[in-house]
């Protein structure tokens, strides 16, 4: 009984999906930071994602998402919103949000192939084209932009 128990364990371990990653949706007024990330290399067609990355072994997400914007793009973040969860390829990946009103001045160009602006009708674009790297970045930028929506309307 004792090793069936252990066995069960082992394996609801492996099955479970994990956290995987922590993103960040950087918004500047109506547009969004969107990278090409030099792991997502595709000759034919740039795939465009959310900048942020691995979170480390006992990592918290957000101490995760807040040092991969230090090492992609040299910024902090005063303040992180999280957006939710998206399963990809097996994990989870944490999103978080955060508004900023700067112009990115350096990003890693060991990590990151383009970092650009765009607004959301860009990234609809991007997502018929099959032009994004895991596809929930669309979903997510849509859920903020609702929100941000409804709670102007409120005011």
């Amino acid at each position: 009984m004792r090793l069936s128990v252990s066995v069960s364990r082992l394996f609801s371990r492996r099955s479970a999906p994990r956290l995987r990653t922590a993103r960040c949706i950087l918004r500047s007024g109506d547009d969004f930071l969107m990278v090409v990330h030099s792991g997502v290399r595709n000759f034919k067609r740039t795939h465009w994602g959310l900048p942020g990355g691995h979170i480390e072994y006992g990592e918290d997400p957000e101490d995760a998402v807040r040092r991969e914007l230090q090492e992609e793009l040299r910024i902090a973040v005063p303040s992180l919103g999280e957006v939710g969860d998206y399963r990809y390829k097996g994990a989870f990946h944490r999103v978080y949000t955060a508004v900023i009103d700067r112009t990115i001045e350096w990003f890693d160009r060991g990590e990151l192939l383009e970092v650009a602006w765009h607004p959301l009708e860009a990234i609809e674009g991007f997502a018929r084209e099959q032009r994004l790297h895991a596809g929930y970045e669309l979903d997510a930028i849509r859920l903020l932009a609702l929100d941000t929506r409804r709670t102007a309307a409120r005011f």
